[in-house]
């Protein structure tokens, strides 16, 4: 009875869901950043190990791994599969309101207008490491969880923090050892700190003679910037003021009204509420790295929504009946800060109107590209 009652009650929500998740994507899709071409080019081989394990992972491709359609296809596969896996994350519960909200809210636009970015790749590697940590294969979650930080360093502030709050929800008896579940990612981070010194000129120049050989000169040769001091010499504190003020704080002081009110857990323990809200924040600790404080904040909603989305079955309901007014003014700050707060961009690119002209000038533009891809 349960299996045939939960289909119908599903679709209609989940049709909604894609319809906002259409309309996120047209107000944001653009042409993936020339930056993000070398997250997936450089490598290890190249004398690049911070951010390399991709590029690696390509060498076998040759000079094929430098050419931008190839990348950009792979891109296209993460942002799919991103896509398929917020709707199955927010299929119920809390987190059904919360996909909704986000994708009508500027971090749903922002998911399409950074395309390209290994964000998206961050929430899919947490969610297989839950999936595989449920299974029993922690061994696998462990070289999961280190490989994920040989690919981006925010892996340690947006995947580890999950992984951690996925155990928490295990079985006392059946939960692995922590020290063997995080030694291959401590290990990861140590050599990060080892090995990520300043990169030569030399070995610039090589890698961008080697792009070049292959036909493919790099679009972005300026990212060389990021590779031409060593990792600890990035740790400062980068927020602005404004930034911390208007954007972090409310956030936080929002989401852990809702958490610690004991709404959005139902049924955890105070350990796993206390451990969900330092999971959701950690992101905003990359603000330590790097300036881009948007992208921070958008990895803190994702952050959300996985660990909602995840929650087992047992614990998705309330602690007792609650009065609908007193249900709306715990949720309620989120929903506001989430919905109304505008997500500064360092590219300079914004949300699309919905007026005709802007919509007409969109599918053009999709014509004209679908047009040259066909005759390319």
């Amino acid at each position: 009875m349960a299996g045939r009652s939960s289909g119908p009650s599903w679709w209609p929500l989940g049709l909604a869901q894609l319809g906002l998740m259409l309309l996120a994507f047209y107000r944001g899709i653009h042409v993936p950043n020339p930056w993000t071409l070398n997250y997936y080019q450089v490598s290890w081989a190249d004398g690049f190990f911070r951010r390399g394990l991709l590029g690696t992972l390509l060498l076998p491709l040759g000079c094929a791994r430098f050419d931008p359609g190839l990348i950009h296809g792979l891109q296209a596969v993460v942002l799919l599969s991103t896509m398929s896996a917020l709707l199955w994350l927010g299929r119920r519960g809390m987190a059904a309101l919360f996909l909704c909200l986000f994708l009508v809210s500027d971090a749903g636009t922002f998911l399409f207008n950074e395309v390209g970015y290994l964000d998206p790749l961050m929430l899919l590697l947490g969610l297989a490491c839950g999936a595989l940590l449920i299974r029993g294969r922690s061994g696998s979650v462990a070289l999961l969880l280190a490989l994920a930080i040989l690919v981006h360093e925010m892996a340690v502030f947006t995947v580890l923090p999950a992984v951690l709050v996925f155990r928490l929800r295990m079985a006392p008896g059946s939960r692995p050892s922590l020290g063997r579940l995080i030694l291959p990612s401590a290990l990861a981070v140590g050599a990060l700190f080892a090995l990520s010194g300043p990169v030569s000129d030399a070995t610039l120049q090589r890698f961008s003679e080697r792009a070049s050989a292959c036909g493919h000169p790099l679009a972005r040769p300026d990212f060389e910037k990021d590779y031409q001091q060593s990792f600890r010499r990035s740790l400062r504190v980068h927020y602005r003021a404004e930034e911390l003020e208007f954007l972090v704080l409310p956030f936080a002081l929002a989401l852990g009204w809702w958490i610690l009110a004991g709404q959005a857990l139902g049924r955890a323990q105070r350990a796993e509420q206390w451990a969900t809200l330092a999971a959701c924040l950690s992101p905003f600790l990359l603000g330590l790295l790097a300036w881009d404080c948007g992208r921070w904040y958008f990895l803190a909603v994702l952050q959300v929504l996985l660990l909602l989305g995840t929650l087992p079955p047992g614990d998705r309901n309330e602690p007792g009946r609650l009065a609908p007014a007193t249900r709306w003014l715990r949720v309620a700050p989120l929903l506001a800060v989430v919905g109304l707060t505008p997500i500064p961009r360092f590219d300079g690119s914004g949300a699309r109107g919905l007026d005709r002209s802007e919509v007409r000038a969109f599918g053009a533009d999709l014509a004209g590209r679908w047009d040259g891809f066909i005759t390319h």
